[in-house]
């Protein structure tokens, strides 16, 4: 819910603005968004903010009172926010029968998880005509008795899924629990999130921009690449975190390399057309828009049928390795074992396993490196390798980066093979021994014990990330 900040810089003339928001982390976690006219700020913009506060709070430099110099005033943002996302529904599908009113007809079932996203019924998809029966959750709960709201949740996407089906409704909806990230479900009850909602909202984008380039993070699929360039779109792969992808494709775009969508695989997603801001609420508008055009022009299969040739990765493993240290040096830890990873496959100790760079990409030499004339600065260690074989050409990746909030690991591999992940950690691991048994390397046998374990799981999907491994 971003189009605040938008309306309090032009209207209420305001420079820098913030927004409490909701959390889909335990109820005693909330955050701060900070926004500037340019857009939302970057992590390391934030922290730099946070270490300033916290400097003059432990100098006692700046006085700590209550007290503000101009009373508050109160402004209905959220009114101004779903009148502008029912204009832009009414305008763009311009309905021949009944402009006002274009979801009549439709029955969208709506899951706010207990978070915030429930206006969205009430306050946009009612007042467009839409049968809203069955929704879940739409009343705000920071507890969150019923599933945790967000759009990854099996639980979330589970008992959407079993709505839209019970109801024959046309379309699922799910928010987290801010409305920054969404997913959805469609009519036929296929859940539709991660690869999968990048695939739909390129499909969409690529359609009104053709040519554009898509910007997502690191962990996205082979065949999601096949499925945008077939599409006659270009697909920049870069680092993790959402604004890390924001901010690479507001970079490309104003470096004339045309960038009209970006996205992260946990369902953040940002349009230049909407200020280059994450917001699950306008991303299921455009999804809403494009499932009543197809219906105007005679076609019943619904929005699912946009990605029925996106091919699905047979394996798909992620996980979290603890690093168990001392808090203070955990950071430092990670980041050594994740350079070792690096280090291996540059020095070709791992035959058939080379660092992603992008391929012959369009933007200076290589994305993931970020080796362009103006790189931005690194706010978590990664590396994503691509796995090849004689026999089957390139049939893998593997994913290592750093956690920017917790002292951890987190590893994501995906193969277009029966146990191919397996397969990848065996042989790193083996591999690894061979050469760090005549040279012993503390950290090269943490690594190598860490996926040791990993492959002796013999586990091929994501549950695996709630059952992390730790590394010394």
């Amino acid at each position: 819910m971003f189009h605040e900040h938008i309306v309090a810089s032009v209207c209420l003339s305001c420079f820098h603005n913030g927004s409490m928001t909701a959390s889909h982390l335990p109820y005693t976690r909330n955050g701060l968004k900070f926004f500037t006219r340019r857009g939302g700020l970057t992590s390391l913009e934030v922290e730099e903010i946070c270490n300033r506060a916290a400097r003059k709070f432990a100098n006692r430099l700046a006085k700590v009172s209550t007290m503000l110099p101009t009373p508050p005033e109160r402004v209905d943002f959220m009114s101004s926010y779903a009148k502008h996302l029912r204009d832009i529904i009414k305008e763009r599908v311009n309905h021949p029968l009944h402009y006002e009113t274009p979801l009549k007809g439709f029955q969208i079932i709506v899951n706010a998880g207990n978070g915030s996203g429930g206006f969205f019924t009430w306050d946009v998809l009612d007042k467009l005509g839409a049968d809203t029966f069955g929704s879940l959750h739409l009343n705000p709960d920071g507890m969150f008795p019923n599933h945790i709201p967000n759009p990854e949740d099996k639980t979330a996407m589970s008992l959407t899924r079993s709505a839209v089906l019970s109801n024959s409704a046309d379309l699922g909806i799910v928010f987290d629990t801010d409305v920054d990230r969404s997913g959805v479900v469609d009519k036929y009850g296929n859940p539709i999130n991660g690869d999968k909602l990048i695939a739909l909202m390129s499909a969409i984008v690529l359609r009104e921009h053709p040519g554009t380039t898509i910007v997502t993070d690191a962990r996205t699929s082979m065949a999601l690449t096949r499925f945008i360039t077939e599409r006659g779109g270009r697909h920049c792969l870069y680092r993790v975190g959402y604004r890390n992808v924001i901010d690479k494709g507001v970079q490309l775009d104003r470096d004339g390399v045309e960038t009209h969508l970006m996205m992260e695989t946990s369902g953040h997603g940002a349009l230049k057309e909407n200020h280059f801001l994450d917001d699950g609420a306008y991303m299921v508008v455009k999804i809403i828009i494009e499932m009543v055009r197809m219906k105007l022009e005679g076609s019943d299969e619904g929005i699912g049928s946009l990605i029925k040739d996106l091919e699905e990765p047979l394996e798909s493993v992620e996980l979290r390795m603890n690093v168990l240290s001392e808090p203070r040096e955990a950071k430092a830890k990670a980041i050594e074992a994740i350079e070792e990873f690096r280090n291996y496959i540059e020095d070709g100790r791992l035959p058939g396993w080379e660092l992603d760079f992008c391929g012959e990409c369009w933007v200076s030499e290589g994305c993931l490196v970020d080796s362009n004339d103006a790189p931005a600065a690194v706010d978590a260690h990664m590396y994503r390798a691509k796995v090849s074989d004689e026999e089957h050409g390139q049939h893998g990746w593997v994913h290592i980066r750093q956690s920017i909030h917790n002292p951890n690991i987190a590893v994501n591999m995906q193969s277009t093979l029966q146990g191919g992940c397996k397969s990848m950690t065996r042989v790193l691991t083996d591999r690894r021994c061979g050469t760090s048994l005549h040279k012993p390397d503390p950290t090269s046998i943490r690594l190598g014990w860490v996926f040791d374990q990993f492959s002796s799981t013999g586990a091929s999907s994501r549950e695996n990330k709630d059952n992390p491994i730790g590394v010394r």
